[in-house]
């Protein structure tokens, strides 16, 4: 496991970016170095109900963050994922069915981690994994491709 001091100073080195990031496109996201999360919340743009996105930093960037999608009580309910949507930029949603945001860049998209990919290698080749699929090796570029699959989005799952 990577050395809790390291993901803390790589998250104080994206830290900025992340927040400049949140400032363009307002967005919400608070970044805790102490629990080493990431919380975005954000409206979705088909129905305007409030979309939060957490994500769990330990051992990132030696490996890819976990990210869900929860409720305002904390809890991941099948309700509080958006589903997946189609567009001009977009031709195949991060926001998989199971639900899980079914990207190399989130932990819990490999089999290891009850995901649908045992096709991508191990956890620790997530940058270079799934070569056609979706690419953000920083936390902002993962903002930046939920924000763009969550503009596709028709609407929250029920």
């Amino acid at each position: 496991m990577l050395p809790e001091q390291v993901t803390r100073a790589v998250m104080a080195g994206e830290t900025p970016a992340v927040t400049a990031w949140a400032e363009r496109h307002q967005w919400r996201v608070r970044v805790d170095p102490d629990s080493q999360t990431l919380t975005a919340v954000t409206t979705h743009p088909a129905t305007n109900t409030l979309v939060l996105f957490h994500a769990d930093l330990t051992g990132y960037p030696a490996l890819p963050p976990a990210w869900t999608c929860r409720d305002d009580q904390g809890c991941s309910p099948h309700d509080a994922f958006p589903l997946a949507g189609t567009g001009p930029v977009i031709t195949g949603s991060v926001f998989h069915p199971n639900p899980v945001i079914c990207a190399p860049w989130n932990r819990l998209a490999y089999s290891e981690h009850s995901g649908p990919h045992a096709d991508w290698g191990g956890l620790t080749e997530w940058k270079t994994a799934a070569p056609a699929s979706t690419r953000a090796h920083t936390l902002a570029d993962m903002l930046n491709t939920l924000r763009l699959h969550l503009a596709a989005s028709p609407g929250m799952a029920s």
